[in-house]
């Protein structure tokens, strides 16, 4: 018993860290989160002001992460999770404008 477990925990650990590219397609990415975002606005009556602006070839967790936080915040709709808004921001090339701290 304990062999197979010993074997299946090897099994998963390689699984996790394999160094394979896993972004998403900017297209879908949008996709996604675009959906996430139309449902929970039918469903609260409003969302967010601004759009949220998806840097090429993001990461595969993040979407996902990203889209089901989304679906579960709660109403009023009127913000975009932080870990939406952070997971980019070392991408974006427009954000650090001087002079503008948070």
């Amino acid at each position: 018993m304990k062999r197979l477990l010993f074997i299946s925990l090897l099994i998963a650990l390689s699984v996790a860290c394999r160094s394979e590219d896993a972004s998403v397609d900017l297209f879908d990415a949008y996709s996604e989160i675009g959906t996430a975002i139309d449902f929970k606005a039918k469903q609260c009556g409003n969302q967010p002001g601004y759009p949220l602006i998806i840097p090429g070839k993001p990461p595969e967790y993040g979407v996902r992460l990203c889209s089901l936080l989304i679906l579960n915040a709660e109403c009023p709709f009127t913000d975009y999770p932080l870990f939406c808004i952070e997971m980019y921001a070392d991408e974006c090339d427009f954000c650090d404008v001087p002079g503008l701290d948070p």
